[in-house]
């Protein structure tokens, strides 16, 4: 459950992913016409001729070899009276002119013109009659006035069906400009249905990217992650650049135009840095941090002197700061190159990555070739889409990075974690050993006392060198637990064996450790087992469970009887061995934790039943108390028989 929850979360981009996608995909499969399957046509000599073309099902694309007329700005009638003569051009570059074209129609048709309007101030004259207008066109830079925005012109061919479109423009605030923009000619229907359509498209690529500005804008603030900052704000910066023209520039009247186009062309200069940027903190060790602090001053330079200088230049420092993200750009390509062949490893966030940079890459430099001017990038859409798919492809590998190193935090606590339970068990381990080291100790102390006393007192008797055959088995016994130990210690530990044990000799043995402990107590130590067959078990592990079950005994009875019996006729598989005493019993509310290791009623250590209960089950049986109350505890336990050995 909780990998479902965590799976969920670390899919959840994919939900604006999948819109995005579909919108655009829809938009541009089933709404538009592509540009390339518009036909072209060609003015000659100043004059398109369409007599003899169906416009009613297509959309075509004039050609912008128009009559020009550089440093003259003209009029109908100044065409009319024959006053428009081409001017020379003189030095520099052409800031103002005029564009004429004559349409020859069928008569009494009507048509659509729609384009951008010329860089960057425009009037347009139809038949003699203004159609259109940005901005203020002017001979002077004092008196011209920057605009700039989307021209939709109705046509008339009239009786004669013969049509005049003149085009004045001024240009004293831009390097480049004065071109005709990509003009289509159509009936006013199908006109309104392409303009639609490709609306649609493009308000899909920047809605797209506006949509997971948002959701990256979130992601970066609930998972704080500068990665997702940074890729929120390469897509805000591509969804202003392409609808520059319906962001910027179709503001309201009184906006600086001044400071519009210095927006626009600060995010055209540092798009393509801020990707770099995207890409370098991506593979925080393996890009270094000076060179990626030299690019980023190289943007903040950029970023001033668009906002300082005349927007003359504007288009220089526009291409001067693409061109600093070139060194850049080679060096990210050769760190990453780098790191994979030293890691020699490509997991499938890598592969996001290199293809997310590939597509960008790819878009930027396709639209460098492709457009030669800075302020009509827009109109191509080479960049937006393939700044959705780069977009896609890097969430996709942050997300998958993300979960990686949740995976690594998940390992690294859970490796905690089993540091804690193997410290405890360690703690564990020593409790258990010092407890098993104390019962030999605890038998050659009494033992030890027992001939002590009775040397003292001059009366030793035939129980002496029993005594002290019993200390020297218990010190024999506690040599071995250390030799054990130390091979555990080394890694030498072998297997317990389990053998035949005979019933008899066992319980006599109980019967030599376990009486001077019981005597301390004034409690009496009796054996029962009458004729039992042999076991199947360990001696050691045997006789440690009986020592441990007496010593329990015997600390909770004074001047009582702690009786062993053993019985082979209860059940056809076991032995049944009874550990019982004349005690108080055991309290009701420690009964049901007496087994647990480290819980002790009576301040004893917590272990020793716990470890007679694992012993036991090492035996295939099981161990219980049969029977507690105020006069005494019996403890039972199980042990398979020899025949019942498998």
């Amino acid at each position: 459950m909780r990998e479902d929850k965590a799976r969920g979360r670390h899919l959840q981009w994919l939900v604006p992913v999948a819109i995005v996608l579909l919108v655009a995909v829809v938009a541009r499969l089933f709404l538009t016409r592509r540009e390339g399957d518009i036909p072209e046509v060609y003015p000659v000599d100043g004059v398109l001729d369409i007599t003899g073309m169906d416009l009613s099902q297509t959309v075509v694309n004039v050609n912008n070899s128009w009559d020009f007329y550089p440093n003259a700005l003209y009029t109908s009638a100044d065409f009319a009276s024959g006053g428009a003569d081409r001017l020379p051009e003189g030095e520099g570059e052409t800031r103002y002119g005029t564009y004429r074209l004559i349409i020859k129609a069928q008569p009494e048709r009507y048509y659509t013109l729609c384009s951008y309007s010329i860089d960057y101030s425009t009037r347009v004259f139809v038949n003699g009659v203004e159609a259109a207008g940005f901005g203020t066109v002017a001979d002077n830079a004092a008196e011209s006035v920057p605009r700039i925005g989307y021209m939709t012109i109705p046509l008339y061919s009239g009786e004669t069906g013969e049509i005049e479109v003149i085009y004045q423009f001024s240009n004293f605030v831009h390097r480049d400009g004065g071109f005709i923009q990509p003009t289509y000619l159509s009936t006013p229907q199908n006109m309104e249905e392409f303009k639609a359509g490709n609306d649609l498209v493009s308000l899909s690529l920047s809605g797209g990217l506006v949509v997971l500005f948002l959701y990256f804008l979130l992601c970066a603030a609930l998972q704080r992650r500068g990665a997702f900052l940074l890729l929120a704000v390469c897509c805000l910066m591509m969804a202003l650049r392409d609808q520059n023209f319906l962001v910027i520039h179709a503001l309201p009247p009184d906006t600086s135009w001044y400071l519009a186009y210095r927006l626009f062309m600060a995010v055209t200069a540092l798009l393509p840095g801020m990707v770099l940027l995207l890409l370098g903190s991506m593979y925080p060790t393996t890009v270094k941090k000076v060179p990626t602090l030299l690019h980023a001053a190289a943007m903040v330079v950029a970023a001033v002197l668009m906002a300082v200088l005349p927007t003359f230049w504007l288009v220089t420092v526009c291409t001067a700061a693409w061109s600093c993200a070139l060194p850049y750009l080679a060096y990210l390509i050769w760190s990453v190159a780098r790191y994979y062949l030293r890691q020699r490893t490509f997991q499938t966030a890598d592969a996001l990555t290199v293809g997310g940079a590939a597509v960008i890459i790819s878009a930027i430099l396709l639209e460098a070739l492709y457009v030669n001017n800075s302020s009509a990038v827009s109109h191509y859409g080479i960049m937006p889409g393939g700044m959705l798919l780069f977009d896609l492809l890097i969430a996709a590998s942050i997300s998958l990075q993300a979960r990686a190193q949740e995976v690594a935090l998940a390992e690294s606590r859970s490796r905690s974690e089993l540091l804690e339970r193997m410290n405890a068990m360690n703690l564990d381990f020593l409790h258990q050993v010092a407890h098993e080291l104390k019962t030999p100790l605890t038998v050659i102390s009494g033992y030890a006392q027992l001939t002590g006393m009775q040397m003292s007192t001059g009366h030793i008797s035939s129980e002496t060198p029993e005594n002290l055959k019993v200390i020297r088995s218990e010190a024999q016994r506690l040599s071995d637990m250390v030799t054990k130990l130390m091979e555990y210690s080394y890694g030498r530990t072998s297997e317990t064996q389990f053998a035949t044990v005979e019933v008899g000799p066992l319980l006599e043995s109980i019967r030599a450790i376990c009486t001077p402990m019981c005597l301390k107590n004034s409690n009496r130590l009796d054996i029962s087992r009458g004729a039992c067959v042999d076991i199947y078990g360990s001696w050691e592990m045997l006789l440690q469970i009986l020592i441990n079950l007496v010593i329990n005994a015997n600390r909770h009875t004074r001047n009582g009887v702690i009786t062993i019996r053993a019985s082979d006729r209860e059940h056809r598989e076991y032995v049944v061995f009874r550990v019982e005493d004349t005690g108080g019993g055991i309290d009701p509310e420690t009964l049901p934790h007496i087994f647990e290791k480290g819980y002790s009623g009576d301040g004893g250590s917590g272990l020793g039943l716990a470890i007679c209960r694992e012993a036991v089950e090492a035996h295939g049986g099981s161990l219980k108390v049969e029977r507690t109350g105020p006069d005494g505890t019996v403890f039972a336990f199980t042990v398979l028989k020899r025949e019942a050995e498998s």
